[in-house]
């Protein structure tokens, strides 16, 4: 059985490091997307503290894809992730608290 959270975790990881992802064309009643959209694509969020010690560590999943990603965020934030403001002034960098690294991180 695939762990849907974890499989996405992994996808928007290898997708923002730069590697190609599959992708089907979504329709809806407004628009059709027939690519998966660049934008925004590599951006720094810290979300890989959480994803990885929860499905790296304590579920003890594959999740190297998004093990890479967290070390991106770790390094580009000068060693831990970074709280909200330091991913962009607007609304985008408070998705989420950030802070990661003290909050979350476990040695698997």
């Amino acid at each position: 059985m695939i762990d849907l959270s974890s499989f996405s975790s992994e996808y928007m990881a290898k997708y923002n490091l730069g590697h190609d992802v599959p992708y089907t064309t979504y329709t809806n009643s407004d628009v059709t997307q027939s690519v998966i959209s660049t934008g925004s694509r590599g951006t720094i969020r810290p979300m890989g503290e959480l994803l990885y010690a929860h499905y790296g560590v304590l579920k003890g999943l594959n999740a190297s894809w998004t093990k890479a990603y967290r070390d991106l965020v770790v390094s580009n934030g000068g060693g831990a992730e970074g709280g909200g403001g330091d991913y962009g002034s607007t609304s985008g960098g408070y998705d989420q608290l950030g802070f990661g690294t003290v909050l979350y991180r476990l040695d698997a």
